[in-house]
């Protein structure tokens, strides 16, 4: 027998990059010292061989100082030997004593010992205020010494794969979201969404973690994958591992479902860490039958390993499971027995303005249900998703949520979900499209990543903890929508009639505007498209979606610049069961100036068009003289299109203690009615930016004698966020 603490101490630098060791190890007999809550790891060797070894079951049981007693399960750690990792907040003498199915190992049965706990001197907060649970409140999450933790999740589904290399840039990509507030790394534990099992996409340095019978685990694999999940910890991040994605349980069995989850309690239990039992648990294999539907058989099969996990977890980890967003978007829904989780996990829609409804409700519903339990929306709107989902609705999801009592968010990039590297993106999903080919370290800087960081960073600087939904202390003081950009003419690429019949294909559509000099006050670009439109202004992307007809205005003000400016779209008309099929671009610019100047642009027939995607086409400087004219097919409401309406506004939400600070989430610019303050009363405003991140004092507002009060909102044209302050 070994034993070698998991202190994660320094040894060396290269590349720049952190060399982690387990500390140093000890022979049997010699005394084991730890920190509180520092997991411990301690060898086994067989003195005889078993013909399973991955079936022979080995516990070690545990006795704390107090008393308590802790059944803890070893796993298999290849060849004859066994491992048991153990960790504890409890200083002192701990003893333990091993039990072996097979009683006649000496190896393995009867084997004494204990480890000896000393108080923690280090910084790290999992292991200063110790690991994640699930508070008294049932709404938020603490460390065991009662310090609140904000879930603020990053995904990474197949980062434990080969595809992001490590050390170098998993280290790259956690000093990333260390740096900007995450606290949480959502990741799959190797059996991947999106792919064929044993793709070779989904392998890491040392292969796949089963053998391809599913007869046995491959303790090679996570011996490779203990070191990414090491640095996560060492790093302060708390690893939410998911066991597999549903589907493999149908393919591999119940018993066997169950045996993977023993080997991740037993490899990773003491670690600091929560459970999600499986990724989208209801939904089938994406080639099945009628895919996709509710698949309620799966269900059954992931609520027996859900039972099995929570007897087996001696730590007692937050355990949830992840649904798919078919409707109920709650994991409530994805087991047949609720009380079986210690919170929900949502997924709720990939989208934009549609997206946010659904989305409001949905954590509302379960913040609402019981039994009651903290609420995380574990798959909200990815950024840059198929290329379309741009920073701004990744932003509002972590705010609708969090006005809506979520204990914390999760938020996605594409590109670092599924690791795509710059010369070997992930490529197609078993159905044979793609979700986009933008890389991790690409996507490691998209703005919302920031954008949701600083939005914690804001909340941290009040009792966030305390905080609930208030949905009826904030209204718009005018219901009516911002008036939209004038939109100019339906265009389309010069070929036959597109009112009537177009090609099913992609075009290309541009307009340069030279702006005057001066403040921009707002500017916003309307677009409607049959079918689907990819914006950029002056290169950057600005925004994608389909159809036409209640489209919001897309902010640009920051992308517009004095002098020479670029509008560029792309236009695809995509199949549809009809027998003609029309295409159309519609679009309009407003430029609104602080002296009270408006630039408008419109589509209409000095727009150019082309079949192809030329190089540099987005850019100012482009030349689009070799470019055709439009075809002008007609104004605003002609045929067959009809006329196009504004969407309703969405609401302004208000979150926070009813006698205390108060927050309050906007998406529109526009004039609100405070309610529920005590009349009379002067509060103290502070703005937030949640795109710069910036936050700046305001002045107060008195309440008026109905303890209401208006504020006018911010003069920029994208969301924002108000702090009241008694």
């Amino acid at each position: 027998m070994q034993t070698k603490r998991l202190g994660w101490r320094v040894v060396g630098l290269a590349a720049g990059v952190l060399a982690l060791t387990l500390g140093p190890r000890v022979t049997q007999g010699d005394e084991t010292k730890t920190g509180a809550n520092v997991p411990v790891e301690i060898s086994f060797r067989a003195a005889s061989e078993h013909a399973d070894p991955f079936g022979l079951t080995l516990d070690v049981l545990f006795q704390t100082p107090t008393g308590r007693s802790l059944r803890v399960p070893a796993f298999w750690a290849g060849n004859g030997a066994w491992k048991v990792r153990y960790a504890s907040g409890e200083v002192g003498i701990h003893r333990y004593r091993s039990e072996c199915a097979d009683a006649n190992d000496q190896g393995l049965h009867g084997i004494e010992g204990h480890v000896e706990i000393a108080a923690y001197d280090g910084g790290n907060p999992l292991f200063k205020h110790g690991p994640i649970r699930v508070a008294d409140d049932r709404r938020h999450f603490e460390h065991t010494d009662g310090t609140p933790f904000f879930w603020l999740g990053d995904t990474w589904w197949m980062g434990l794969c080969h595809r992001l290399h490590f050390p170098d840039e998993f280290a790259r990509l956690t000093t990333d979201r260390k740096a900007k507030g995450f606290t949480v790394v959502q990741i799959v534990a190797g059996l991947y969404p999106d792919m064929h099992p044993f793709d070779p996409r989904g392998a890491n340095e040392a292969g796949f973690p089963w053998e391809k019978d599913y007869a046995r685990i491959r303790p090679e694999y996570f011996d490779a994958a203990d070191g990414r999940i090491r640095h996560l910890v060492d790093q302060g991040l708390s690893p939410c591992i998911v066991g597999m994605w549903g589907y493999f349980q149908p393919w591999m069995g119940t018993e066997k479902a169950k045996a993977h989850w023993r080997y991740l309690v037993a490899r990773y239990g003491a670690w600091p860490v929560t459970w999600c039992v499986a990724g989208e648990a209801n939904l089938p294999w994406y080639l099945a039958k009628g895919f996709p539907f509710d698949d309620r058989e799966q269900v059954h099969g992931w609520t027996e390993v859900l039972r099995y996990v929570r007897t087996i977890d001696p730590f007692r980890r937050p355990l949830t499971i992840h649904p798919t967003a078919l409707g109920p978007y709650t994991a409530r829904h994805a087991t047949d027995d609720s009380g079986l989780l210690d919170f929900d996990m949502l997924q709720t829609p990939h989208g934009q303005r549609e997206a946010a409804d659904v989305t409001l409700q949905a954590a509302r519903d379960s913040y609402a249900a019981k039994p009651t339990m903290p609420v995380i929306d574990g798959e909200a709107s990815y950024e840059q998703l198929l290329g379309q989902i741009p920073a701004e609705w990744t932003r509002a999801m972590f705010w609708i949520c969090m006005a809506s009592g979520s204990a914390g968010h999760t938020y996605g990039a594409n590109g670092i979900w599924q690791c795509n590297r710059r010369e070997q993106p992930h490529g197609n999903s078993p159905t044979g499209g793609t979700y986009g080919t933008i890389p991790w370290d690409d996507a490691m800087k998209l703005p919302g990543s920031s954008q949701v960081g600083a939005g914690k960073k804001f909340l941290e600087g009040f009792p966030w903890h305390r905080f609930e939904p208030l949905p009826d202390s904030v209204a718009w003081d005018d219901q009516a929508p911002d008036p939209a950009p004038e939109l100019g003419h339906w265009v389309w690429f010069p070929e036959g009639d597109a009112r009537q019949d177009a090609p099913v294909a992609a075009r290309s559509f541009r307009k340069s505007i030279d702006l005057p000099a001066g403040k921009v006050r707002r500017a916003r670009l309307r677009i409607g498209a049959d079918d689907h439109f990819t914006a950029w202004v002056n290169g950057r992307q600005v925004g994608a979606a389909a159809g036409w007809k209640d489209h919001d205005p897309i902010d640009v003000t920051s992308d517009l610049i004095p002098g020479r400016n670029a509008i560029a779209v792309r236009v695809e008309n995509r199949p549809a069961p009809v027998a003609l099929n029309p295409a159309g671009l519609i679009a309009g610019l407003s430029v609104e100036y602080e002296d009270g100047r408006v630039v408008r642009l419109g589509t209409g027939p000095d727009w150019r068009s082309s079949r192809d995607e030329s190089p540099q086409w987005r850019e100012p400087g482009f030349d689009d003289s070799g470019w055709s004219t439009v075809a002008d097919l007609g104004p605003a409401g002609s045929n067959p299109w009809g006329a196009i309406t504004s969407r309703p506004l969405f609401p302004p939400l208000a979150f926070g203690l009813a006698e205390g600070p108060k927050i309050i989430y906007a998406l529109h610019s526009k004039p609100i009615l405070i309610r529920g303050l005590t009349a009379n009363r002067s509060y103290r405003l502070i703005g937030f930016d949640p795109v710069t991140g910036h936050s700046q004092p305001l002045g107060e507002i008195k309440a008026g004698t109905d303890g209401t009060a208006r504020h006018p909102g911010p003069d920029h044209g994208h969301d924002w966020v108000l702090a009241i302050v008694p």
